[in-house]
């Protein structure tokens, strides 16, 4: 099959953009098609694949220190998984062939050949699960990111069949591919909720963004969404998926404007910015640059939120004062797993499948740009560099 593998050495000749210095470990080539880790397994083959700000981030180089367990090269990306079904192992139910299916890409204890789960899989966690490099696969969080399953950049990939989820006509093939990032943000908002009508704010118009703000209105509906949004065509988005107000960081001044919405004091500081004697009780950052996430501690009011949902790592320059002077709590959100809504303890993706099937909510605003595999250098780099490709979302298309 052909695929896109990242390799530890550069197999590129070609010279790459400065932005992206991971494009040289980066080459489409033949690979077989993985094997079956055992007969409770399928192989999917890959129709929508989308290209995640993590992908972009390791192509960057990105230092992620604490997470070098966890990475073994070579892999072929592609976590963001779209496809039907190709083959299924010898003790398999439920699923046929060709059959169109979402995929989470969760690899714990269960998926690693473990009959005690950890802690962690036993609570319905297992993207963070404890045995990340252990079992019979290679290290690796997720499908996409381990070398023994594959990922959605190549023609096939193989999935535990009890993570394979089959799709009700209604779910458009665009829509589909959208479910793994939607799930992420569904999950994070699940765990930290906003109440009624109140005032939430998601720092950050990428997908993750765009995502969070469909979330927030899916989860509570009366709830007032402002979303920080750099460029107009992701402003444009936030608005049909249900945002109230648009904050152009380029334009505005954030805290001022996010001050104004909460009625509260705004202090300048002398060193930079604002913060707000009251301000937010949840916010969500998706971008978690030192500025984002200093704007997120700042606006956030006493004993309030700030769930990181972007790919922080060695920010420099971050003001953690406001954690202590406001008591705030500061978390993290991953991947996916199960949670309690409505009094329904359910999988965040069987959720999120049954949210767009139901309609409770509509992700066909966000219309993938899709390229063949060939063309992985420019997808790449319209993915890397939105100001210039406008681009919402870029995917590869099988």
């Amino acid at each position: 099959m052909r695929a896109l593998l990242f390799s530890p050495e550069r197999v590129e000749s070609q010279p790459v953009p400065d932005h992206l210095p991971g494009l040289a470990h980066l080459q489409l080539t033949e690979v077989p098609v993985p094997e079956l880790p055992n007969d409770h397994w399928v192989v999917i083959k890959s129709k929508i694949a989308g290209i995640c700000g993590s992908d972009i981030g390791f192509l960057q180089k990105k230092p992620m220190p604490a997470a070098e367990p966890y990475f073994r090269l070579p892999i072929i990306p592609g976590h963001e998984l779209f496809g039907e079904v190709a083959a299924v192992g010898k003790k398999v139910r439920g699923l046929t062939i060709g059959q169109r299916v979402s995929i989470d890409p969760s690899l714990g204890c269960k998926e690693r050949g473990f009959k005690q789960l950890c802690v962690q899989c036993r609570r319905g966690n297992p993207g963070i699960c404890e045995r990340l490099a252990e079992g019979c696969l290679g290290p690796g969080i997720l499908i996409g990111t381990c070398r023994d399953t594959g990922g959605g950049w190549g023609e096939y990939f193989v999935a535990p069949s009890h993570r394979v989820f089959p799709l009700p006509d209604t779910i458009g093939d665009d829509e589909a591919s959208l479910l793994e990032p939607f799930a992420v943000c569904l999950r994070a908002v699940l765990h930290h909720p906003p109440r009624k009508k109140e005032w939430a704010v998601v720092i950050g118009a990428g997908t993750i963004g765009l995502m969070t703000v469909a979330a927030l209105k899916a989860v509570e509906p009366s709830c007032r969404v402002a979303c920080v949004a750099k460029y107009p065509f992701q402003a444009a988005v936030a608005l049909t998926l249900g945002a109230e107000r648009i904050i152009d960081p380029e334009q505005d001044d954030v805290m001022m404007r996010v001050g104004e919405l909460v009625q509260t004091k705004v202090y300048p500081l002398s060193s930079g910015g604002a913060l707000l004697a009251g301000g937010v009780r949840v916010v969500y950052d998706t971008v978690t640059s030192a500025t984002t996430l200093n704007q997120a501690l700042r606006m956030v009011c006493g004993r309030g939120t700030v769930v990181i949902l972007g790919l922080a790592t060695l920010p420099a320059g971050v003001d953690w004062t406001p954690i202590w002077l406001k008591e705030l709590t500061v978390v993290g959100s991953l991947t996916y797993g199960t949670e309690v809504f409505e009094g329904k303890r359910s999988g965040t993706f069987a959720r999120a499948i049954a949210f767009l099937a139901h309609r409770r909510v509509d992700l066909t605003p966000i219309r993938p740009r899709k390229y063949p595999l060939d063309c992985y250098r420019q997808a790449l780099s319209e993915a890397a560099s939105k100001k210039t490709s406008g681009a919402v979302k870029v995917s590869f298309a099988f």
